[in-house]
Protein backbone atom coordinates (compact mmCIF):
# COMPACT_ATOMS: atom_id res chain seq x y z
CA UNK A 1 0.00 0.00 0.00
CA UNK A 2 1.30 3.23 -0.94
CA UNK A 3 -0.57 6.87 -0.04
CA UNK A 4 0.24 9.24 -2.13
CA UNK A 5 -0.99 13.62 -1.86
CA UNK A 6 -3.22 14.37 -5.40
CA UNK A 7 -0.24 17.16 -5.84
CA UNK A 8 2.29 13.93 -6.53
CA UNK A 9 -0.47 11.41 -8.21
CA UNK A 10 1.83 12.78 -11.86
CA UNK A 11 4.42 10.40 -10.52
CA UNK A 12 2.12 7.76 -11.44
CA UNK A 13 0.70 8.76 -14.30
CA UNK A 14 4.23 8.82 -15.96
CA UNK A 15 4.73 5.47 -15.29
CA UNK A 16 0.96 4.14 -16.62
CA UNK A 17 2.31 3.43 -20.39
CA UNK A 18 0.29 5.26 -23.25
CA UNK A 19 -3.53 3.49 -22.52
CA UNK A 20 -5.09 3.28 -19.54
CA UNK A 21 -8.64 2.21 -18.60
CA UNK A 22 -10.36 3.68 -15.82
CA UNK A 23 -12.66 1.22 -13.66
CA UNK A 24 -15.15 1.79 -11.41
CA UNK A 25 -16.27 -1.53 -8.78
CA UNK A 26 -19.34 0.44 -7.71
CA UNK A 27 -20.58 -0.15 -11.43
CA UNK A 28 -20.10 -3.47 -11.56
CA UNK A 29 -16.74 -3.08 -12.93
CA UNK A 30 -17.82 -0.64 -15.46
CA UNK A 31 -15.33 1.50 -17.87
CA UNK A 32 -16.03 5.21 -17.12
CA UNK A 33 -13.30 5.80 -19.89
CA UNK A 34 -9.89 5.35 -20.96
CA UNK A 35 -6.82 7.71 -20.91
CA UNK A 36 -4.49 8.15 -23.87
CA UNK A 37 -1.16 9.26 -22.41
CA UNK A 38 0.77 9.08 -25.41
CA UNK A 39 0.91 13.11 -25.68
CA UNK A 40 1.43 16.32 -24.12
CA UNK A 41 -1.85 16.72 -23.79
CA UNK A 42 -3.73 13.75 -21.94
CA UNK A 43 -6.97 12.67 -23.88
CA UNK A 44 -10.02 11.12 -22.40
CA UNK A 45 -11.80 8.52 -25.00
CA UNK A 46 -14.37 6.22 -25.03
CA UNK A 47 -16.52 8.12 -22.26
CA UNK A 48 -19.59 5.83 -20.67
CA UNK A 49 -22.74 6.90 -22.45
CA UNK A 50 -25.82 7.59 -19.72
CA UNK A 51 -27.73 4.71 -20.48
CA UNK A 52 -24.86 2.56 -20.13
CA UNK A 53 -23.45 3.75 -17.11
CA UNK A 54 -27.31 3.87 -15.36
CA UNK A 55 -27.54 0.24 -16.09
CA UNK A 56 -24.43 -0.23 -14.37
CA UNK A 57 -25.69 2.12 -11.11
CA UNK A 58 -29.00 0.23 -11.11
CA UNK A 59 -29.09 -1.71 -8.16
CA UNK A 60 -31.74 -3.54 -6.16
CA UNK A 61 -31.12 -2.59 -2.94
CA UNK A 62 -33.18 0.36 -2.12
CA UNK A 63 -31.15 1.31 1.10
CA UNK A 64 -27.77 1.15 -0.75
CA UNK A 65 -28.73 3.04 -3.62
CA UNK A 66 -28.19 6.64 -2.48
CA UNK A 67 -24.72 5.63 -2.32
CA UNK A 68 -24.34 4.71 -5.81
CA UNK A 69 -23.24 7.98 -7.38
CA UNK A 70 -25.54 8.91 -10.25
CA UNK A 71 -24.32 10.02 -13.70
CA UNK A 72 -24.57 13.59 -12.84
CA UNK A 73 -21.70 13.03 -10.16
CA UNK A 74 -19.64 11.90 -12.82
CA UNK A 75 -19.70 15.16 -15.11
CA UNK A 76 -18.97 16.93 -11.96
CA UNK A 77 -15.66 15.20 -11.32
CA UNK A 78 -14.98 16.47 -14.79
CA UNK A 79 -16.16 19.85 -14.17
CA UNK A 80 -13.88 20.18 -10.73
CA UNK A 81 -11.56 18.82 -12.27
CA UNK A 82 -11.36 21.04 -15.35
CA UNK A 83 -11.53 18.41 -18.19
CA UNK A 84 -14.86 20.38 -18.71
CA UNK A 85 -14.06 24.08 -18.66
CA UNK A 86 -17.17 26.66 -18.64
CA UNK A 87 -18.19 27.51 -21.70
CA UNK A 88 -18.56 31.28 -21.01
CA UNK A 89 -15.10 31.01 -19.86
CA UNK A 90 -13.93 34.23 -21.48
CA UNK A 91 -16.06 36.50 -19.53
CA UNK A 92 -14.60 35.17 -16.15
CA UNK A 93 -11.10 36.05 -17.57
CA UNK A 94 -12.38 39.06 -18.94
CA UNK A 95 -13.71 40.64 -15.19
CA UNK A 96 -10.36 39.70 -14.16
CA UNK A 97 -8.45 42.02 -16.55
CA UNK A 98 -11.46 44.33 -15.24
CA UNK A 99 -10.19 43.98 -11.90
CA UNK A 100 -6.50 44.07 -12.42
CA UNK A 101 -6.96 46.91 -14.57
CA UNK A 102 -8.99 49.46 -11.93
CA UNK A 103 -6.74 51.53 -10.25
CA UNK A 104 -8.63 52.61 -7.30
CA UNK A 105 -6.25 55.51 -5.98
CA UNK A 106 -7.54 57.01 -9.45
CA UNK A 107 -11.30 56.52 -9.03
CA UNK A 108 -11.94 53.24 -9.90
CA UNK A 109 -14.05 50.35 -8.12
CA UNK A 110 -12.19 47.34 -6.42
CA UNK A 111 -13.76 44.40 -7.31
CA UNK A 112 -14.35 41.23 -5.72
CA UNK A 113 -15.46 37.81 -6.55
CA UNK A 114 -17.99 36.17 -4.87
CA UNK A 115 -19.01 32.25 -5.29
CA UNK A 116 -21.83 29.84 -4.10
CA UNK A 117 -22.10 26.65 -2.88
CA UNK A 118 -21.92 25.27 -7.06
CA UNK A 119 -18.54 27.11 -7.59
CA UNK A 120 -17.05 26.03 -4.36
CA UNK A 121 -17.74 22.75 -5.19
CA UNK A 122 -16.75 23.22 -8.95
CA UNK A 123 -12.96 24.84 -8.06
CA UNK A 124 -13.80 27.92 -10.07
CA UNK A 125 -11.12 29.76 -7.93
CA UNK A 126 -8.25 26.99 -8.36
CA UNK A 127 -9.07 26.17 -11.66
CA UNK A 128 -9.67 29.99 -13.29
CA UNK A 129 -9.45 33.13 -10.53
CA UNK A 130 -5.94 31.56 -8.79
CA UNK A 131 -2.83 33.23 -10.98
CA UNK A 132 -1.26 30.86 -13.20
CA UNK A 133 2.35 32.40 -12.21
CA UNK A 134 4.21 33.01 -9.28
CA UNK A 135 4.35 37.11 -8.42
CA UNK A 136 0.75 37.57 -10.21
CA UNK A 137 -1.37 39.34 -7.70
CA UNK A 138 -4.47 37.04 -6.33
CA UNK A 139 -7.91 38.36 -6.83
CA UNK A 140 -10.11 39.86 -4.06
CA UNK A 141 -12.41 37.03 -2.44
CA UNK A 142 -15.13 37.49 -0.36
CA UNK A 143 -16.83 34.53 0.58
CA UNK A 144 -20.55 33.70 2.49
CA UNK A 145 -20.46 32.16 5.87
CA UNK A 146 -23.33 30.50 4.67
CA UNK A 147 -21.86 28.73 1.84
CA UNK A 148 -19.51 27.44 4.78
CA UNK A 149 -22.51 26.47 7.22
CA UNK A 150 -23.21 24.44 4.00
CA UNK A 151 -20.53 22.84 3.47
CA UNK A 152 -20.43 21.56 7.46
CA UNK A 153 -23.82 19.66 7.15
CA UNK A 154 -23.52 16.04 7.59
CA UNK A 155 -25.37 12.94 6.93
CA UNK A 156 -23.40 10.44 9.31
CA UNK A 157 -20.75 7.72 8.75
CA UNK A 158 -21.19 4.61 7.28
CA UNK A 159 -21.73 1.96 10.00
CA UNK A 160 -23.62 -0.63 11.41
CA UNK A 161 -26.85 -2.34 9.61
CA UNK A 162 -26.46 0.03 6.79
CA UNK A 163 -22.29 -0.89 6.59
CA UNK A 164 -23.46 -4.57 6.26
CA UNK A 165 -26.35 -3.97 3.40
CA UNK A 166 -23.78 -2.55 1.55
CA UNK A 167 -21.39 -5.07 1.59
CA UNK A 168 -23.92 -7.77 1.01
CA UNK A 169 -24.46 -5.67 -2.25
CA UNK A 170 -21.29 -6.03 -3.44
CA UNK A 171 -19.87 -9.25 -2.53
CA UNK A 172 -16.07 -9.48 -3.42
CA UNK A 173 -15.57 -5.20 -3.71
CA UNK A 174 -14.26 -4.91 -0.12
CA UNK A 175 -16.85 -2.56 0.81
CA UNK A 176 -16.03 -2.95 4.80
CA UNK A 177 -12.22 -2.03 4.50
CA UNK A 178 -13.30 0.88 2.23
CA UNK A 179 -16.21 2.55 3.75
CA UNK A 180 -16.15 1.05 7.82
CA UNK A 181 -17.43 4.71 9.86
CA UNK A 182 -16.51 6.83 6.75
CA UNK A 183 -18.43 9.79 4.99
CA UNK A 184 -21.03 8.92 3.68
CA UNK A 185 -21.21 9.93 -0.60
CA UNK A 186 -22.77 13.85 0.21
CA UNK A 187 -20.81 14.03 3.24
CA UNK A 188 -17.93 13.31 0.78
CA UNK A 189 -18.60 15.96 -1.89
CA UNK A 190 -18.61 18.44 0.99
CA UNK A 191 -15.14 17.54 2.19
CA UNK A 192 -13.94 17.99 -1.35
CA UNK A 193 -15.25 21.26 -1.94
CA UNK A 194 -14.12 22.20 2.02
CA UNK A 195 -10.04 21.35 0.47
CA UNK A 196 -11.63 24.54 -1.98
CA UNK A 197 -12.39 26.62 0.58
CA UNK A 198 -9.48 26.27 2.41
CA UNK A 199 -7.65 26.96 -0.70
CA UNK A 200 -9.25 30.26 -1.07
CA UNK A 201 -9.18 30.85 2.39
CA UNK A 202 -5.10 30.83 2.23
CA UNK A 203 -4.90 32.78 -1.00
CA UNK A 204 -4.61 36.46 1.00
CA UNK A 205 -6.99 38.39 -0.21
CA UNK A 206 -9.87 36.87 1.74
CA UNK A 207 -13.26 37.98 3.48
CA UNK A 208 -15.71 36.44 4.63
CA UNK A 209 -18.98 38.16 5.51
CA UNK A 210 -22.41 36.78 7.19
CA UNK A 211 -26.22 37.33 6.95
CA UNK A 212 -28.90 39.64 8.99
CA UNK A 213 -31.08 36.62 7.92
CA UNK A 214 -31.28 34.45 11.03
CA UNK A 215 -30.41 30.83 10.84
CA UNK A 216 -34.03 29.99 11.39
CA UNK A 217 -34.81 30.68 7.25
CA UNK A 218 -34.80 27.62 5.13
CA UNK A 219 -33.82 30.20 2.34
CA UNK A 220 -30.13 29.34 2.10
CA UNK A 221 -29.64 31.14 -1.28
CA UNK A 222 -31.75 34.24 0.68
CA UNK A 223 -29.15 34.24 3.36
CA UNK A 224 -26.33 34.21 0.75
CA UNK A 225 -27.21 36.55 -1.68
CA UNK A 226 -27.88 39.32 1.58
CA UNK A 227 -24.41 38.65 2.75
CA UNK A 228 -22.88 39.57 -0.86
CA UNK A 229 -25.77 42.18 -1.41
CA UNK A 230 -24.39 44.01 1.69
CA UNK A 231 -20.65 43.50 1.35
CA UNK A 232 -21.11 45.61 -2.10
CA UNK A 233 -23.34 48.94 -0.57
CA UNK A 234 -19.61 49.76 0.05
CA UNK A 235 -18.80 52.34 -1.91
CA UNK A 236 -16.05 52.00 -4.81
CA UNK A 237 -17.08 48.12 -4.61
CA UNK A 238 -18.04 46.08 -7.17
CA UNK A 239 -19.02 42.11 -6.37
CA UNK A 240 -18.67 39.61 -9.26
CA UNK A 241 -20.89 36.91 -8.06
CA UNK A 242 -20.29 33.33 -9.63
CA UNK A 243 -22.57 30.36 -9.93
CA UNK A 244 -23.98 27.90 -11.86
CA UNK A 245 -27.59 28.29 -10.61
CA UNK A 246 -29.75 29.85 -13.03
CA UNK A 247 -32.96 30.91 -10.11
CA UNK A 248 -29.72 31.96 -7.84
CA UNK A 249 -28.53 34.52 -10.88
CA UNK A 250 -31.90 35.63 -11.30
CA UNK A 251 -31.97 36.71 -7.70
CA UNK A 252 -29.14 38.47 -8.06
CA UNK A 253 -30.01 40.78 -10.79
CA UNK A 254 -30.28 44.45 -10.52
CA UNK A 255 -28.89 44.14 -6.92
CA UNK A 256 -26.80 46.90 -6.76
CA UNK A 257 -22.98 46.83 -6.97
CA UNK A 258 -23.50 43.38 -7.50
CA UNK A 259 -22.07 41.77 -10.98
CA UNK A 260 -24.14 38.10 -11.71
CA UNK A 261 -22.47 36.12 -13.62
CA UNK A 262 -23.63 32.51 -14.29
CA UNK A 263 -21.24 29.96 -15.60
CA UNK A 264 -22.79 27.32 -17.75
CA UNK A 265 -20.97 23.88 -18.29
CA UNK A 266 -21.65 21.55 -21.15
CA UNK A 267 -23.15 18.27 -20.79
CA UNK A 268 -21.01 14.97 -20.46
CA UNK A 269 -20.62 13.42 -24.27
CA UNK A 270 -19.50 9.92 -25.14
CA UNK A 271 -16.90 11.92 -26.45
CA UNK A 272 -12.94 12.75 -26.47
CA UNK A 273 -11.79 15.59 -23.83
CA UNK A 274 -8.07 16.85 -24.12
CA UNK A 275 -6.76 18.47 -20.84
CA UNK A 276 -3.51 19.05 -19.18
CA UNK A 277 -1.97 16.06 -16.40
CA UNK A 278 -2.32 18.13 -13.94
CA UNK A 279 -6.27 18.12 -14.97
CA UNK A 280 -6.13 13.90 -15.27
CA UNK A 281 -4.38 13.63 -11.38
CA UNK A 282 -7.42 15.53 -10.35
CA UNK A 283 -9.85 14.05 -12.05
CA UNK A 284 -8.52 10.83 -10.78
CA UNK A 285 -8.79 12.18 -7.42
CA UNK A 286 -12.18 13.14 -7.70
CA UNK A 287 -13.43 9.81 -9.05
CA UNK A 288 -11.44 8.03 -6.25
CA UNK A 289 -13.21 10.07 -3.61
CA UNK A 290 -16.59 9.90 -5.36
CA UNK A 291 -16.41 5.99 -6.01
CA UNK A 292 -14.20 4.84 -3.29
CA UNK A 293 -12.25 3.13 -5.30
CA UNK A 294 -11.11 3.29 -8.93
CA UNK A 295 -9.06 0.75 -10.89
CA UNK A 296 -6.67 1.64 -13.81
CA UNK A 297 -6.04 -1.47 -16.41
CA UNK A 298 -3.07 -1.43 -18.20
CA UNK A 299 -2.24 -3.04 -21.37
CA UNK A 300 0.51 -5.01 -19.76
CA UNK A 301 -2.17 -6.58 -17.35
CA UNK A 302 -1.34 -4.54 -14.51
CA UNK A 303 -3.86 -3.18 -12.33
CA UNK A 304 -3.40 -0.23 -10.09
CA UNK A 305 -5.98 0.57 -7.63
CA UNK A 306 -6.36 3.86 -6.47
CA UNK A 307 -9.01 4.30 -3.02
CA UNK A 308 -9.88 7.86 -2.72
CA UNK A 309 -11.73 6.20 0.62
CA UNK A 310 -10.24 3.67 2.91
CA UNK A 311 -11.43 2.09 6.85
CA UNK A 312 -8.70 3.98 8.33
CA UNK A 313 -8.62 6.89 6.64
CA UNK A 314 -8.02 10.39 8.72
CA UNK A 315 -8.78 14.09 9.33
CA UNK A 316 -4.56 14.22 8.29
CA UNK A 317 -5.15 12.41 4.81
CA UNK A 318 -7.99 14.71 3.86
CA UNK A 319 -6.48 17.38 4.54
CA UNK A 320 -3.16 16.32 2.95
CA UNK A 321 -5.98 14.90 -0.34
CA UNK A 322 -4.16 11.58 -0.29
CA UNK A 323 -5.38 8.62 -2.09
CA UNK A 324 -3.99 4.90 -1.30
CA UNK A 325 -2.64 3.35 -4.23
CA UNK A 326 -2.00 -0.95 -4.27
CA UNK A 327 -0.71 -2.61 -7.28
CA UNK A 328 -1.27 -5.98 -8.64
CA UNK A 329 0.75 -8.28 -8.88
CA UNK A 330 3.19 -6.51 -6.64
CA UNK A 331 6.35 -6.17 -6.91
CA UNK A 332 6.08 -4.74 -10.26
CA UNK A 333 8.52 -2.34 -11.61
CA UNK A 334 5.48 0.53 -11.58
CA UNK A 335 5.37 -0.03 -8.22
CA UNK A 336 9.14 -0.14 -7.34
CA UNK A 337 9.54 3.32 -9.00
CA UNK A 338 7.06 4.91 -7.93
CA UNK A 339 8.31 4.37 -3.94
CA UNK A 340 11.68 5.13 -5.00
CA UNK A 341 10.30 8.58 -6.11
CA UNK A 342 7.90 9.18 -3.10
CA UNK A 343 10.83 8.64 -1.13
CA UNK A 344 12.85 11.35 -2.44
CA UNK A 345 9.88 13.49 -2.34
CA UNK A 346 9.85 12.87 1.13
CA UNK A 347 13.31 13.16 1.78
CA UNK A 348 13.35 16.80 0.22
CA UNK A 349 10.39 17.30 2.31
CA UNK A 350 7.70 17.71 -0.71
CA UNK A 351 5.77 14.41 0.21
Amino acid sequence: MIRIAERHLMALLNRLGDRVEVRAPLLQDARLFTLNLSQALAKVEQVIPRKEYERASAIANAEVAPEIPPYTRLRDCFVASGVIPPENLREIERLLDAARTNNPACGGDVYYFALDNNAVRNRVYSLYLKPRHRGHPEPNLVLSEIVRQELDLREGKIGGKFLKAFSSAFPGVGIEDMFSNQNRLQDRLRLLALAEWDAMRHAGNFESVGSRIGRCSEDWDGRILDSYARFAKKAERKVVFISSDNELIQRSSGLPSLIPLLLSYPPLRAAEYEAGWECICRLLYHLAVVYGRIDLRLNNGTCVRIYGVWKQKGSPDWDEERVKVTVEPSGTLLETALKRTLAVLEAVGEA
